[in-house]
């Protein structure tokens, strides 16, 4: 049968129930409350795919669906919903669920008949932070529920299939302060006092003979209906239909087949769970029980469906009954492998113990279960004992054991492996001006080792040998020579298990003397954020100062770093690797080029990654005088090209007295030159076309920074359009102590 019918919608009020029939096993719900929207229902042997994408077309979404008596029951109609997608199968599809979920699907509605789950999720639903849950009982669901009203979620829907139940519950719900009743009939008294208190049913359910009834308070209030029949009430939906009222829920309480035997529903059991249907079988079990309640095996097939299903903690309270009634190997079997699901793996050690201490028909999985619980509490020499049992008792799975097993000798093996800790060089990366460095390394070992041979530039280091240290199983302590640039030492370990190379570590040689000349060029010219315009010139002007820097004076190419639109994680990397390399009697020279800007007297530049809206990714004044003072230099010179550069002083840029180089270079500086104070500045920059030119045409041995500011200041001065005043003086808090940074010429 199908009917439709198209309305208005009108303000919702509410009536005063009027039809009310007290409920009786194997009967029909059908709830009808007040509404004027298109609405369709239909009914069918097989689960009415084609109707529902007809429907769907119409722009009509399933609101409700249930099985009654080897037919489906499906209504649709007209809601806020923008896209629906069902699935079905005998397991509750909560991997399909979570998929859904991130595509932006709220589950509306769950419903179990002809052997299946059905699960309904649709778009513009308006839920948020939905959860669902399956419970092998009605108190573990009344638990769950609970935990979720107190998460301030309300349920969506309830239902129940196979000896399980389902709640879903989720934030955002047109209605609020829920209640549900529960009881062997329906709770029609409890009904009509909670419909004088504004209340109306949102949810039905019916499971373990029990009914459930869920109430809830709407926004506005709303005329509602129910009733329950032995037939499906088409005559009273069609009337309220007529009088302006839509479905809101039908259910129909469908009770076990009391004509079926114990051994009927048992038997149907096994066969379920032979055939991996373990929903069903758990079902079946369900049903033997209410017959025979103090059943042995059926608690202990029932807790294994239900182990399998992933319910261990129903599981365990099953499996616990039947060890009560009747202690068997098989029931120890099962709690051993539940107990091992739960993580108690002492207890599960324990029960398969049990296992095989009960029975002389020792069978392989029992020692394959048991070396399971072994691995858990790290015993792995006795679970290989134990696979070796299971591989000798059962050929039949004697494959699969032997993976496990090869599984765990690796295992073995990488816990053996041994431990070499580096205490010097430290870090990953150090600089010496000696022309020897002393190695020394601590080895910790389980097991016997084989050889130790320290590498030095990939070739073996002759020594005297290695010793024994405190609290090592053995050490490395050799002194070895370096060569002129970067030294990579490794140390390799053999065991009879495995080979062990330790950690990379670099040694940097360079005699000593005046120290080395370093540079850290930044240009950043193109942003991601689209909101922060590009530049032109920032690149090139890195590559042009690399090039004078090279060429002209005493930078080392190999020690010129230039960064061409970093983000600001690659500034910092870079900041970190000059803090890691430079020692006291080196020069650096840090230039940018790029945007500036100033927020809340915050002086910040701009990386590639930055976004003008969020201060995450900025690189601040404070943060580049921090690094600054951490890289222990004799001389730190920054040149900031950018707007607001001025920023960099905090407040305060003085000129510097001018003294002799070789005075100034004994004297630790952090110095710092930028191309304006807290303006703006122009892309084609004046301020870095005279510092280039005036580093060039210098033809002096010995160029301090302060004179090289000196006649970049003017130059700027004169020939900028807005007058822009270059500024130089000292980076407060990071070390000065009056020197300058010397360009020595080549």
């Amino acid at each position: 049968m199908k009917t439709k019918l198209f309305l208005i919608l009108q303000v919702f009020f509410l009536l005063e129930l009027t039809t009310s029939i007290q409920a009786q096993n194997n009967t029909w719900c059908a709830v009808m409350m007040e509404g004027n929207y298109a609405q369709t229902y239909d009914n069918n042997p097989e689960f009415p795919a084609a109707f529902i994408k007809t429907q769907w077309n119409k722009g009509q979404y399933i609101t409700d669906l249930t099985y009654s008596k080897g037919e489906w029951y499906v209504v649709t109609s007209a809601t806020s919903y923008s896209q629906q997608a069902y699935y079905k199968d005998k397991k509750f599809p909560g991997d399909w669920v979570e998929k859904k979920w991130k595509e932006g699907f709220d589950i509306t509605k769950v419903a179990y008949g002809s052997d299946v789950w059905v699960v309904v999720m649709s778009k513009g639903a308006g839920l948020t932070n939905e959860s669902w849950g399956k419970r092998g009982n009605f108190e573990g669901i009344k638990e769950f529920i609970l935990g979720k009203w107190n998460d301030g979620k309300d349920i969506i829907d309830i239902s129940f299939g196979n000896g399980e139940w389902v709640a879903v519950l989720a934030k955002g719900a047109d209605y609020h302060k829920q209640v549900y009743n529960w009881g062997s009939q329906f709770p029609t008294d409890w009904v009509n006092a909670k419909y004088k208190e504004g209340k109306h049913i949102t949810s039905l359910a019916y499971g373990e003979g029990l009914w459930v009834v869920v109430m809830s308070e709407y926004s506005n209030n709303k005329s509602e209906r129910y009733i329950v029949s032995s037939e499906f009430p088409k005559d009273f939906v069609q009337y309220q239909w007529d009088n302006k009222k839509r479905i809101k829920a039908i259910l129909f309480n469908y009770e076990r087949d009391l004509t079926k035997s114990f051994d009927e529903y048992f038997n149907a059991g096994l066969a379920a769970a032979n055939k991996n249907n373990q929903d069903l079988a758990i079902y079946y079990y369900t049903e033997a029980l209410k017959i025979n309640p103090n059943h042995a095996t059926a608690y202990n097939n029932r807790a294994w469906a239900k182990y399998l299903n992933g319910q261990c903690l129903g599981a365990l309270g099953d499996v616990n009954k039947s060890i009560n009634l009747s202690p068997t190997e098989y029931s120890y079997h099962t709690r051993g492998a539940i107990y091992n699901c739960l993580g108690r793996c002492r207890e599960a050690l324990s029960d398969f113990n049990a296992t095989i201490n009960v029975t002389n028909n020792k069978k392989g999985y029992y020692y394959a279960d048991r070396a399971k619980a072994r691995v858990c509490l790290g015993n792995i020499e006795d679970a290989i004992a134990d696979y070796d049992k299971a591989i000798a008792l059962d050929a039949s799975n004697s494959s699969s054991y032997r993976t496990e097993k090869a599984k765990l000798v690796k295992k073995q093996g990488e816990q053996e492996k041994p431990t070499i800790t580096w205490d010097y060089p430290y870090n990953a990366f150090v600089s010496s001006t000696e022309p020897t460095y002393n190695v020394k390394a601590c080895i910790h070992s389980n097991v016997e080792i084989k050889s130790i041979q320290l590498y030095l530039n990939g070739q073996t280091f002759t020594s005297r040998g290695f010793g024994v240290d405190t609290d090592c199983t053995e050490s490395v302590n050799e002194s070895v020579k370096l060569q002129n640039g970067k030294n990579e030492l490794e140390i390799v370990v053999e065991t009879p298990y495995t080979t062990v190379r330790s950690e990379k570590r670099i040694i940097e040689y360079k005699s000593s003397g005046g120290g080395h000349y370093h540079a850290l060029l930044i240009g950043v010219e193109n942003y991601d954020d689209f909101a922060i315009n590009d530049l032109e010139k920032p690149i090139d002007d890195c590559q042009a100062l690399e090039s004078t820097l090279v060429n002209d004076y005493t930078f080392e190419k190999n020690d010129v770093h230039v960064l061409k639109n970093p983000t600001k994680e690659q500034i910092l990397e870079k900041l970190i690797y000059l803090q890691e390399r430079l020692t006291k009697q080196d020069q650096l020279l840090i230039f940018y080029s790029g945007h500036g800007v100033v927020k809340n007297e915050i002086g910040y530049w701009l990386p590639s990654d930055a976004k003008k809206d969020n201060r995450l990714k900025w690189f601040s004044n404070s943060e580049l005088r921090d690094y600054v003072n951490s890289i222990q230099t004799q001389h730190t010179l920054v040149i900031a090209d950018a707007c607001f550069s001025g920023s960099i002083f905090t407040g305060g840029y003085r000129d510097v007295t001018e003294f002799a180089c070789a005075e100034m270079e004994k004297i630790p500086s952090r110095r710092a030159m930028t191309s304006g104070a807290n303006t703006v500045v122009p892309d084609n920059s004046v301020f870095f076309k005279y510092l280039l030119k005036k580093l060039r045409e210098n033809n002096t041995s010995c160029l301090s920074a302060e004179t090289l500011y000196s006649k970049v200041k003017p130059a700027v001065i004169y020939n900028s359009p807005n007058n822009h005043i270059p500024q130089f003086g000292v980076m407060p808090q990071t070390g000065d102590e009056g020197g300058n940074f010397i360009f020595r010429k080549r």
